[in-house]
């Protein structure tokens, strides 16, 4: 998972910097939630770098934050069992890919943002469709809760540990 993520960190860049000859300048980058009319414009290279940016942060978080996280969860469930030196590494390869599919799940997210953006922009007035939104965000939370559910349910005991 952690290749798809990286991979998916990379095509939003490209997507970011690939769509530039094809957006207004100024482009607009903030839509209303009601009605899906552009709230803020700004030149689409200074939103293709702050793109890179928001991108180049998410996967420090992902990579450099929540990855040494994955050695010290001390508060995982039925924690006598999983805490045992000979356990600790199924506790890790899972936090990893826990964070891995999430880091993934967000940059799916942001890519979807940046294709409702461009469509937005091809449009004269810019105008953006309220319900992709809507549907990205609950999609990005049943990835979020489906996760955490299974990262949950990785840490029962295991028949005869009972």
């Amino acid at each position: 998972m952690r290749t798809l993520f990286i991979i998916a960190c990379f095509a939003n860049i490209a997507f970011a910097f690939g769509t530039l000859p094809w957006m207004p300048d100024p482009m607009a980058n903030h839509f209303s939630l009601n009605d899906g009319t552009p709230g803020r414009f700004e030149s689409r290279l200074v939103h293709a770098i702050a793109m890179c940016i928001l991108i180049g942060f998410m996967t420090f978080v992902f990579l450099v934050i929540f990855s040494p996280l994955s050695r010290r969860m001390e508060s995982v469930p039925n924690r006598d069992y999983w805490l045992r030196e000979e356990n600790r590494p199924k506790i890790i390869r899972r936090f990893h890919s826990y964070f891995d599919t999430l880091g993934f799940g967000a940059m799916l997210f942001i890519l979807f943002f940046q294709w409702d953006i461009f469509q937005a922009n091809q449009k004269v007035p810019p105008q953006s469709n309220p319900a992709i939104v809507l549907y990205g965000c609950t999609i990005l939370a049943t990835l979020i809760v489906v996760e955490t559910i299974r990262l949950y349910m990785a840490f029962r005991l295991p028949k005869g540990e009972e």
